[in-house]
């Protein structure tokens, strides 16, 4: 491991200020990619994500040969058991059940069904807020269909979501339907004062929750899949209910969460996921991660793709509702189709996986809700798969669906918790405790024992490859020569650097490594000015994905700015096994290389500064 000295360095502004760069020097002068070739630029901003689209392909092709060696239906069971076994090690263990201390808040009547308004909790303190909707009329036990809601603010009472269960209910199923965290009344970051949630909108409430599970080896998905299963298990509590008849349905998230759900939980009795399979290398390319939940991490990295939820089920009946204009790519949920019919037909089950496609956007169609009353009833009621009819429905305002005193969790049970608090008391359980050596002798193995538990959570590789410095140019400003290069990481990383030279003035000070915040030219006329005016030779460069090699992304605009710039090149990154920070710290590593080798100087005698999140 390098030895380096980390110096926190802070100046005031008038030694700052003493050689600023002059004020016609633009940032374009201190580009290090200034060529006339315009593809160039282009290249080096790409390369990151062609890096990892590189892992991503490695760890796909292998997931499709695992899927075309599945001959029998003894490898579609083992292959079900490494299928589970994946999802798990990617999202964290299930807490042990708990009493669900479920009860009824309040219930009203209307044509051909009752509403109850219902609380349970999945974990204790972890309250979930649910309608259920029972049939008047018909045979008992009921079929019931766990319903599972997308990103709507209001969740349950989202109005679509509203219209299927209650043509569910007229069509003599039980529907039990919940909030999903961070929507309807299970706000995490519910402001009191604003009325409303800290965050904006759902997929942030989902995000920011799932940034801290990440510190714990855990994952949103395992709350929102764990409240599902308990769903569930209340649904089993019902004698309303025949547990022989369950199936699952929803849309957008509450397609991922069917799918989820399908993939973990046997006693469901058939799947009908909406807008939601896809396949990874049409994802990877065209809408990328998506928020928390979405990114079982390293679920790519497992080898692991989107028939892997299908497969757990088979031969239960399954159904892919499929939008042909949706942002989640037809081409890619055709694909996944095609291959999960071959397991099915090689299980003697080929009528039990269908397709449905409807020519809209991204949504829960009236054509494709009643595709779905008809797979059901044939499946549950020995009709046919023929399009059953939805029929007409008085949606509820919110508050009539509310099933807390005050609409919100949060406020209404003094025992709440979020999936922050339940994440921290998950910390304690799992985290590192050091054991501190009581003799000076024993701080070299304990040294080393970090060292190696560092490398391993960043995922840090070392590279031994060429550097193949290349010279891009120089600026001389009066005491100071800044040269533009480009040295080599690894190969297909090359990295833009400008090296602050003093010329003149006081000389042999320690050679200072920059590891800049977003841009390595942003403190050249401030902080990395007053190093070179003290003597300091430094090196500055952009690290993999920021500064000119950061990418041009136009889609999930409100994870860039709740989050970061980068958030979804860490999501990438985080999918195949590569964490950022372990690859960026290998650029700074190599950059060492470079100033080792300029300087002639050991890397002991090197400073590192770091600014912001360098």
């Amino acid at each position: 491991m390098r030895k380096g000295r980390f110096l926190a360095l802070t100046f005031l502004t008038a030694v700052m200020a003493a050689l600023a760069l002059r004020s016609d020097c633009t940032a374009q002068e201190l580009r290090v990619f200034r060529s006339q070739m315009p593809y160039e630029d282009d290249l080096m901003r790409r390369q990151l994500y062609e890096h990892l689209t590189g892992i991503a392909r490695g760890f796909l092709q292998q997931q499709d040969r695992e899927i075309q060696a599945i001959q029998t239906p003894e490898d579609v069971a083992e292959r079900r058991k490494t299928i589970r076994a994946r999802i798990m090690d990617c999202i964290g263990p299930f807490p042990e059940r708990s009493d669900l201390k479920a009860r009824v808040t309040g219930s009203f009547e209307r044509e051909g069904y009752r509403v109850e308004n219902v609380v349970f909790q999945s974990r204790p303190g972890f309250y979930v807020t649910g309608n259920l909707y029972i049939p008047s009329s018909g045979d008992r036990p009921f079929p019931a269909v766990l319903g599972v809601n997308g990103h709507t603010l209001n969740g349950k009472a989202g109005l679509t979501y509203q219209r299927i269960w209650i043509g569910l209910a007229r069509k003599g199923y039980v529907v039990f339907t919940f909030d999903p965290p961070g929507q309807g009344e299970r706000f995490m970051y519910w402001s009191e004062d604003l009325g409303a949630s800290l965050v904006e909108g759902t997929t942030p409430e989902h995000t920011m929750a799932g940034n801290q599970c990440l510190l714990t080896g855990s994952n949103a998905a395992n709350y929102f899949i764990w409240d599902g299963i308990r769903a569930i298990d209340y649904l089993l509590t019902r004698p309303e209910v025949d547990p022989k008849r369950i199936a699952v349905t929803g849309n957008s998230g509450g397609g991922m969460e069917s799918a989820y759900l399908g993939a973990l939980d046997d006693r469901l009795a058939a799947c009908i996921p909406n807008c939601y399979l896809n396949s990874w290398e049409q994802l990877w390319t065209t809408l990328g991660p998506q928020d928390a939940e979405q990114n079982m991490l390293p679920f790519v990295g497992s080898s692991l793709d989107f028939i892997d939820y299908i497969i757990p089920f088979a031969p239960r009946p399954y159904q892919m509702n499929l939008a042909i204009q949706d942002f989640f790519s037809i081409a890619g949920a055709r694909r996944t189709y095609e291959k999960a019919r071959r397991i099915y037909e090689l299980m003697g089950a080929g009528d039990n996986l269908r397709k449905v496609e409807y020519d809209d956007g991204h949504g829960y169609w009236q054509p494709m809700r009643e595709q779905m009353y008809g797979f059901l009833n044939n499946r549950f009621k020995g009709g046919t798969d023929a399009p059953d009819s939805e029929p007409e429905s008085r949606v509820e305002l919110d508050r009539t669906l509310q099933v807390t005193p005050t609409g919100q969790v949060m406020t209404s049970y003094p025992d709440s918790r979020t999936i922050g608090q339940l994440n921290a008391l998950y910390a304690q359980q799992v985290k590192y405790k050091a054991a501190l050596p009581s003799k000076e002798s024993g701080l070299d193995s304990f040294r080393q024992d970090i060292q190696a538990r560092v490398r391993r959570a960043i995922a840090f590789q070392s590279a031994n490859t060429p550097l193949d410095i290349q010279p891009r140019g120089s600026i001389r400003q009066g005491d100071m020569l800044v040269e533009m290069l480009t040295y080599q990481s690894e190969p297909g990383i090359t990295i833009p650097a400008l090296l602050f030279r003093p010329q003149g003035g006081p000389a042999g000070a320690a050679p200072i490594l920059y590891a800049a915040d977003e841009n390595k030219a942003a403190d050249a006329a401030g902080e990395i000015a007053a190093l070179v005016k003290a003597g300091h030779t430094v090196l500055a460069p952009d690290v993999r994905g920021k500064g000119e090699l950061e990418r041009d992304v136009e889609t999930n605009g409100i994870f860039r700015q709740w989050f970061a710039n980068d958030w979804q090149m860490a999501m990438m990154a985080l999918q195949v096994k590569k964490p950022l920070v372990g690859m960026r710290t290998l650029d700074l590593v190599r950059a060492l290389d470079v100033l080792t080798g300029l300087e002639k100087v050991q890397a002991s005698r090197i400073l590192a500064v770091g600014r912001g999140s360098g």
